[in-house]
């Protein structure tokens, strides 16, 4: 019987080895959260997700991507635009990236999805950053599950 416990054991241990759970929910004030901790009884619109440990980076990224896609509204002689690109590069996030230049049809789908025509724009799923702030890019990439570049 005592066999039997200790492989049970260790079969169990093994098991949550392989698996992790990541948890994610809207908070009261609307921020959705990312942990791997259950969240507090105030959330709502909880997920769970059950994630082995074997996932691969990219597989992650085309989880993350299609939950909260990214998209960069740019011009072509933008210097922000060319820094805002190259870290989403750096990072490894799948990106469309959207040139303004194209016409007024263009200006007008920007200005109706984000309330802006200023570029660069980077919507992070719904969430809508204008202008590069990098800080704020990372930090928005990171809330929504991008994972961390090599050297954030």
């Amino acid at each position: 019987m005592r066999r039997w416990m200790v492989a049970w054991g260790t079969l169990m241990l093994m098991g949550a080895a392989h698996a992790a759970t990541l948890y994610r929910w809207v908070g009261p004030n609307g921020v959705v959260t990312y942990q791997n901790t259950p969240p507090p009884s105030s959330a709502a619109h909880v997920r769970v997700m059950h994630m082995r440990n074997h996932t691969s980076p990219a597989a992650v990224r085309k989880a993350v991507s299609a939950m909260h896609p990214v998209v960069l509204y740019r011009a072509p002689h933008c210097a922000p635009c060319r820094q805002v690109s190259a870290y989403l590069h750096r990072r490894g996030v799948p990106f469309r990236a959207v040139d303004v230049s194209r016409g007024q049809a263009v200006l007008r789908d920007m200005k109706q999805k984000t309330g802006s025509t200023t570029v660069p724009t980077i919507m992070v799923g719904k969430q809508v950053l204008v202008g590069y702030i990098p800080s704020a890019l990372k930090n928005e990439l990171t809330a929504a599950g991008y994972l961390k570049a090599p050297k954030d």
